[in-house]
């Protein structure tokens, strides 16, 4: 089974226009610029918004089959416990993986890619020790289309071509044989995290 998807979206659902657009935004947009190199789109996930929704093999299947995961960060993200639990699946997926990456630089940055829309100080060290983070926070329901925004779109870029980086150091090896039996950690395994606000300097 080889690797399907260029990127799984990991967010907390939102009720309002603010998160609901962004969500939209972010995957019409890396959907643009990655599919010069995938055949596939960007893997998000919306059975979520259906009442009595539970973890199924597919969605484990499908982060599984993705060759990195976007956390689209706000405060409340370590609280959701799905968000927590695909984090903490992914961080697992990746320590697997990097073992396959033959590139130092690679093996730094990690598979994991943090988009910042509100709340840069109160990241856990989880995220913000890890890897740096894209900041994001100036977008509002004002803004126009991420495709639209220079400097927005210049992220975007950068973000697809560092997944097919990606992707061709991990698309010879052997990296989804299991992913028909993969699951997402129980919540009982997965850390409370830390999200205790930055101190900085006055």
């Amino acid at each position: 089974m080889p690797l399907k998807y260029p990127c799984f979206i990991s967010y907390c659902h939102g009720q309002r226009e603010l998160m609901q657009r962004f969500i939209e935004d972010l995957k019409n947009a890396l959907s643009d610029y990655l599919e010069p190199f995938f055949d596939e789109d960007v893997y998000i996930d919306t059975n979520r918004l259906v009442p009595g929704y539970q973890y199924n093999e597919a969605l484990a299947t499908a982060l599984c089959q993705s060759v990195c995961m976007i956390v689209v960060y706000v405060p409340r993200y370590g609280e959701h416990e799905y968000c927590v639990r695909e984090y903490e699946a992914m961080e697992r997926l990746e320590k697997q993986r990097k073992e396959l990456v033959k590139s130092p630089a690679l093996r730094e940055r990690g598979m994991i890619i943090p988009i910042v829309l509100r709340g840069a100080a109160e990241m856990p060290p989880k995220i913000r020790n890890r890897t740096q983070y894209l900041d994001f926070s100036k977008y509002t329901t004002a803004s126009p289309r991420i495709s639209r925004n220079k400097k927005y779109v210049e992220e975007i870029d950068r973000i697809a071509r560092y997944i097919y980086e990606i992707y061709q150091e991990l698309k010879a090896g052997d990296v989804c044989s299991a992913c028909g039996e993969f699951a997402l950690p129980p919540a009982s395994e997965v850390p409370a995290w830390d999200s205790a606000p930055v101190q900085y300097p006055r």
